[in-house]
């Protein structure tokens, strides 16, 4: 079923129980409460008498009365936002304003809500796993064998996942998000925080309930347009960040054991000339009778996760030194570390793919795309194609799919935040978004890393508060600086949270 802005139709059942959590698993600092709530399994078959718990967690507002609730989502798609509740809720509850509790509904297809598993067992996955290339241009075959792969893992899941796996799309949350709202029979209204993934989310809530939309926070956007496709633009800003990577190391090269006397272009330079050369000679490690290789797509997969967290720099670069000096100290740790793989790594492909608007029949059909995205970005197109293709071979489709242009007017234009090197979700697809939400506005953070918590900023942190507590949105064209020290390998919120005057809360 398509839907293009229509009433939730169906509600939930009873108000919800509020109670501890019990054990989440999770050494987090953050006092939660968890509580469930009955919705319907299928909204497109209400009456049929099957229904589905969902799972939420609240962290209560630090000042009490609260002022009602904001929703977060932590993206994914596929993160159940357990992890990330416990371990930052109190950190978010500060850069709300302190006095709205923070509720998390978990995502069909994870944690305890209808979880979407494709494998028996971990040796299955595993292996499914290590089948696959890191980069589509690993070597000349690596793209095949991505194609043919993702086939696999295609059939694995409709195998395991056919009764079910219709029923965990973007559409259906949405609709379980609303049936909490009401549940919680505050002001009716919708107040929302979502990072990453979590745009979208907030995007298709937008568009499908633009009435019940009291204020929308969207950091790290994604293009909802291109999202249901193979998204080219993801990974627009993927080289300027590597860029700023590089150009950091440089200016910290008493600190930086791969800077020497280059300058940050000729480093830049040689990271990829080291890496096409592993291609062809990868580096083997034996420690203790135990094998490891240093190839290509570990280099690229490492330094493409690290570009998310700019505190994480200093230590790439020790990494990196590996193709350098052969300095394994820094790197072993990873190639040691036991490969865990989780269901949630399906749970992506299940909700995301089950809403693909892309098939393709050959790998011939993927072909444009995917030298669209190598040709845009060097270090992040070829690594991120592993999804995309994955959906393109994807044989279920969510029973509901918004289907619209995501145009809407809310009571309050929708705030967008965005860092201006993104490496997953580039300030381009802000852009693009604002042009459907009227009135909205992008707040540009003058910095690195995935959404703008991955480096903090008193100036971003503010204008959220202002906007959630007062409706007040910054001025069009507002640049935020960062308030963490570049190579520092910190993110800087502890100093956003003294800067509010909340001391040290929560982990860097």
């Amino acid at each position: 079923m398509a839907s293009r802005g229509v009433s939730n139709g169906t509600r939930g059942h009873g108000e919800i129980q509020w109670g501890p959590c019990g054990d989440l698993g999770i050494n987090g600092t953050t006092p939660l409460e968890c509580g469930s709530l009955t919705v319907p399994l299928d909204y497109t078959e209400p009456d049929n008498g099957e229904t589905l718990d969902l799972e939420i967690l609240r962290a209560p507002a630090p000042n009490q009365p609260s002022k009602g609730s904001v929703f977060v989502n932590f993206g994914g798609p596929g993160a159940s936002g357990k992890i990330e509740m416990s371990a930052m809720g109190s950190v978010l509850s500060v850069f709300v304003g302190g006095s709205y509790d923070l509720v998390n509904v978990v995502p069909r297809g994870t944690g305890n809500t209808l979880p979407f598993s494709c494998y028996e067992d971990q040796q299955e996955r595993i292996a499914s796993h290590l089948r696959l290339p890191v980069a589509t241009n690993a070597s000349d075959t690596a793209l095949g064998e991505v194609w043919a792969e993702v086939k696999n893992k295609a059939d694995a899941c409709f195998h395991a996942q056919n009764k079910t796996g219709s029923l965990i799309g973007t559409a259906f949350t949405a609709r379980d998000i609303m049936n909490v709202v009401d549940a919680l029979e505050e002001d009716g209204k919708l107040r929302w925080w979502g990072q990453s993934y979590g745009t979208l989310l907030g995007s298709t809530l937008i568009a499908m309930f633009p009435d019940q939309i009291d204020k929308a926070v969207l950091d790290g956007v994604m293009n909802a347009h291109e999202y249901y496709r193979i998204n080219v633009d993801q990974v627009a800003a993927a080289d300027s960040a590597f860029s700023g990577f590089c150009a950091q190391c440089i200016d910290n090269k008493d600190r930086c054991p791969i800077a020497g006397d280059r300058t940050a272009k000729q480093l830049e330079e040689d990271i990829y000339a080291a890496m096409e050369g592993l291609k062809y000679k990868p580096i083997p490690i034996s420690v203790e009778g135990h094998g490891y290789i240093v190839d290509y797509g570990t280099i690229k997969g490492t330094i493409y996760n690290a570009l998310y967290f700019p505190a994480t720099w200093p230590k790439l670069a020790e990494k990196l030194d590996v193709m350098f000096s052969g300095n394994i100290t820094a790197i072993l740790p990873d190639l040691m570390a036991p490969l865990l793989e989780t269901p949630d790594a399906e749970a992506v492909q299940g909700i995301r793919c089950g809403e693909n608007q892309s098939p393709l029949e050959t790998l011939a059909d993927a072909l444009p795309s995917v030298k669209a995205r190598g040709e845009l970005s060097q270090i992040g197109g070829n690594i991120a194609d592993i999804s995309a293709l994955q959906c393109a071979r994807w044989g279920m489709q969510a029973k509901e799919r918004y289907t619209g242009d995501f145009k809407a007017k809310t009571a309050n234009p929708v705030l967008l935040l965005s860092t201006q090197h993104d490496p997953n979700t580039p300030l381009i697809s802000a852009k693009k978004m604002s042009e459907a939400l009227e009135g909205s506005v992008i707040l540009e953070q003058a910095s690195y890393g995935h959404t703008i918590l991955s480096q903090g900023s008193v100036c971003t942190i503010k204008a959220i508060i202002a906007y959630l507590n007062d409706g007040i949105l910054p001025e069009p064209g507002t640049v935020c600086e960062v308030d963490a020290v570049p190579w520092s390998g910190d993110a800087g919120l502890s100093t956003v949270l003294k800067a509010l005057g909340a001391g040290d809360e929560g982990n860097e």
